[in-house]
């Protein structure tokens, strides 16, 4: 999650905030409606600055696509839990957790993104695979 400040900083850089939305509409991912839309309109924008929600929301869109290889905190390997939780993935209590791990494993990514980031971390400290602390 962006802090308020980087919220503020980006909110009154129009160079920024019009780049930044240009470049997520770049990444030709399967964006929702909304947000395809919304990163158009702030790639175009007419006014020196955004609100706050609309800078929120654009920085929100940045962190979902981020890609993380290793935990943010501890350094474990997303790789190598992904295959330790697939290996454990019937001691989890949710059917879709296990769906979860099991399209992880299937994909052969050796990473998550940063919108299944928190669902992924909870999984590994149920699994006992790190730590409650992490």
């Amino acid at each position: 999650m962006a802090s308020w400040t980087e919220i503020d900083r980006v909110r009154k850089s129009p160079s920024t905030f019009k780049s930044l939305a240009a470049r997520l509409l770049k990444l030709h991912d399967n964006w929702w409606e909304y947000a395809e839309k919304f990163l158009r309109d702030v790639s175009e924008y007419p006014h020196p600055e955004l609100n706050t929600r609309q800078a929120e929301f654009l920085l929100k869109l940045r962190d979902d696509k981020a890609t993380y290889f290793t935990l943010p905190r501890g350094g474990f390997k997303v790789e190598t839990l992904i295959s330790n939780c697939f290996e454990s993935r019937f001691d989890l209590d949710a059917d879709d957790d296990i769906e979860f791990i099991e399209s992880l494993h299937k994909s052969g990514r050796a990473f998550v993104t940063g919108r299944q980031l928190s669902w992924f971390i909870r999984i590994c400290k149920q699994l006992g695979e790190i730590e409650g602390y992490i």
